[in-house]
Parts: structure tokens; sequence; C-alpha cells
């Protein structure tokens, strides 16, 4: 009952953080994105729901960059 995984062969972990850092500089980039499509779909619709999602969503992506700087 395995993890989606296996624990043999040949492997290092800093290839394992490699990976991590490669996953975490893509969920950066679409988080990136998704807050520039809200404010710009703040703006065209007025919508202050939208913009308060953005800045929660900004609030995300530092949150990002900084498991990156740690990492």
């Amino acid at each position: 009952m395995g993890a989606g995984h296996r624990h043999g062969g040949a492997h290092g972990h800093a290839a394992g953080r490699a990976e991590d850092r490669s996953r975490l500089h893509l969920v950066l980039l679409v988080t990136g994105v998704v807050v520039v499509v809200e404010v710009f779909g703040a703006w065209v619709s007025g919508s202050l729901a939208l913009l308060a999602d953005a800045g929660h969503m900004v609030t995300d992506a530092a949150a990002v960059a900084l498991a990156l700087s740690a990492s």
C-alpha cells in the first residue's frame, strides 16, 4: 500500500529538491497569471469581490515565493 512512489532505486534528495523548486516556480507563475486576470476582470466589471480575491491571491503568491526562498 504505497503512496504512488517507490523507495528503491538510485535517486538523491537533491533531484527531488530541484523538482520541488520547479513545481513551485510553476505554481508561482500560474498564481501570478490568475492575479493579473482577476485584477483586469475587476477593473473591467467594477467588481470589488474580484479585486479582493486578487489581493488574496497576491498573499498566496507571497507564500509560494517564501517557500521558494527557503528551498
